[in-house]
């Protein structure tokens, strides 16, 4: 087989700014050399994951954007700030409280992806920062609960969604787009994933033309999240497996200990009318070790042991690799892809 639709390699979100950008980011950001900046910075992405053999080059690393939170809360109307607070990483956010009601006052998306749908015609997926995360990282001074914030700001992502699908339409026609809701928080409290499903199927509902998945980059326990499968309205799901793995060599459970949640995964998946794909989580962002080429193809195998249609496995980082350099992304990226090769080869 050599089919680009199968084991289909994705960069999962963001990926490390060059120095000159992330250098004078807040400097510039919101001024006219922005664009150019930021623009420059896309297009030298967008050939990385090119010359690594990627298939699906997301949205060029996110170079558009600071961080998944403040940057979609900066434009939404009635969130004010306080102050920062950590989010991971020794990374900072300002986090808001929501203090009336919500609704956007500019797009946050459609500069970036005008900019990046000018100028390539690879597979594209588009992160946006899901319903649930955007609540549960905000303080709610407004609404009467959680569920009801979070719906709030589902309906503010499902309005954004169906303005940049126009601008999709524009230059791609019907074909469809892709787009990842970014849930870092889904799991974090398993008494709210009845929120969580709620809010993300609010966020995308009614919208045809769509291609849909969840991203969740880490979770101490997926089980949760796939007990919901059946609830769930999208069509995928894109998760974090090689932090928890080891980096010996092999199949199996006692070699591969990071993929052993996927036999549970998968008896609930093949349960379902129409199956979902999962974006397998091969090599580790947190990590500089370049994972070899041989442990990533295991690691591919692994989980194909458990989804045995390689239709619906594709192949991504953990999470973003803005926690790396640009060189190790890159050398990650491309054993990821040469890995996929191999594999294809033996399908």
């Amino acid at each position: 087989m050599s089919d680009k639709n199968i084991l289909v390699t994705q960069e999962i979100g963001s990926f490390r700014k060059p120095e000159y950008l992330s250098r004078t980011f807040h400097k510039i950001e919101g001024k006219p050399e922005f664009k150019d900046v930021a623009g420059k910075a896309s297009l030298e992405t967008l050939k990385l994951f090119s010359d690594s053999g990627m298939i699906n080059h997301g949205i060029a690393g996110e170079m558009f954007r600071w961080e998944m939170y403040e940057y979609l809360a900066r434009k939404i109307k009635n969130i004010e700030f306080h102050g920062k607070v950590r989010s991971f990483d020794n990374r900072y956010y300002n986090k808001g409280s929501v203090s009336g009601e919500i609704s956007l006052m500019e797009s946050p998306h459609s500069e970036e992806l005008e900019f990046i749908l000018n100028h390539t015609d690879a597979p594209l997926k588009i992160p946006v920062t899901g319903p649930y995360t955007m609540a549960d990282w905000s303080f709610n001074d407004h609404y009467g609960s959680r569920l009801e914030l979070a719906n709030a700001f589902a309906d503010l992502i499902r309005g954004e969604i169906e303005n940049i699908q126009g601008i999709w339409k524009k230059y791609r026609g019907n074909e469809i787009m892709q787009v990842q809701i970014d849930e870092p928080a889904a799991t974090t409290h398993p008494s709210e994933m009845d929120i969580v499903i709620e809010s993300v199927n609010r966020s995308v509902q009614g919208i045809a033309g769509l291609e849909t998945s969840i991203h969740v980059c880490y979770s101490k326990d997926y089980r949760v999240l796939y007990d919901r499968l059946p609830d769930l309205h999208l069509d995928g799901l894109n998760l974090e497996y090689s932090n928890r793995d080891i980096l010996q060599l092999g199949t199996g459970v006692s070699a591969r200990p990071g993929f052993s949640d996927l036999s549970y995964f998968s008896q609930i998946n093949e349960s379902l009318n129409v199956p979902k794909f999962l974006g397998v989580g091969v090599t580790d962002v947190h990590i500089d070790t370049v994972e070899s080429v041989e442990l990533i193809a295991d690691r591919i195998r692994e989980a194909l042991r458990y989804v045995e249609n390689p239709e619906l496995v594709r192949l991504n980082p953990d999470c973003g690799l803005r926690t790396r350099s640009r060189e190790i992304g890159f050398k990650k990226l491309k054993n990821m892809s040469t890995a996929r090769e191999i594999v294809m080869g033996e399908l």
